[in-house]
C-alpha cells in the first residue's frame, strides 16, 4: 500500500471516530403526521442502539389505563459480554407532529447489564400527544 492510501484511510478512520464522539441518534415512529395506526420503529430504533453495541427487542406504544394517555415502552437488549450504559431522551408530539412541552423531557441514563435488557417507559404529558421522538447517546456515567 502506498503511503498516500494508507495517510488517506487514516484520515478517514479518524474522522470517522471523532465523527460519532458526542453526537445524538434521534429516531421517531412517524416520517409523516400521526394517523391511526402505529408503525414498527423497531427497525429504526435498532439502527441507533447497535452504535453502541445494543439492540431492540420491541417498541410498543399504547393508551395506558385509566389515564387513556400514551405510553411508550422501548424494550433495549445487551447481548456483549460488558454493562453498556447510554442516555436516552423521548419526547411526545402532537398530532401535527409539534413538539409538545414535558417535565419528562430530560435525559436519563441508564445501564444495561451483559446479557440483560432493560424497558425504557415514558408517559405522554397530555391528550394531544399522538407520536413520540426517542433520542440515544453515548454515556459514561
Amino acid at each position: 500500500m502506498t503511503t498516500n492510501r494508507i495517510t488517506t484511510l487514516s484520515i478517514l478512520l479518524l474522522c470517522c471516530l471523532l465523527g460519532a464522539c458526542g453526537t445524538v441518534n434521534t429516531t421517531s415512529t412517524r416520517t409523516t403526521p400521526a394517523l391511526d395506526e402505529v408503525p414498527d420503529a423497531r427497525l429504526q430504533v435498532n439502527d441507533l442502539l447497535t452504535e453502541i453495541f445494543l439492540h431492540c427487542r420491541g417498541v410498543r406504544l399504547y393508551r395506558s389505563q385509566p389515564s387513556n394517555l400514551l405510553e411508550a415502552q422501548i424494550v433495549v437488549a445487551n447481548d456483549g459480554f460488558t454493562t453498556r450504559t447510554f442516555a436516552w431522551n423521548l419526547r411526545w408530539l402532537d398530532q401535527a407532529g409539534n413538539l409538545i412541552n414535558s417535565k419528562t423531557d430530560v435525559w436519563r441514563a441508564t445501564s444495561v447489564p451483559a446479557g440483560g435488557t432493560v424497558t425504557l417507559t415514558d408517559l405522554a404529558p397530555n391528550a394531544s400527544a399522538a407520536d413520540f421522538s426517542f433520542e440515544l447517546r453515548r454515556s459514561d456515567k
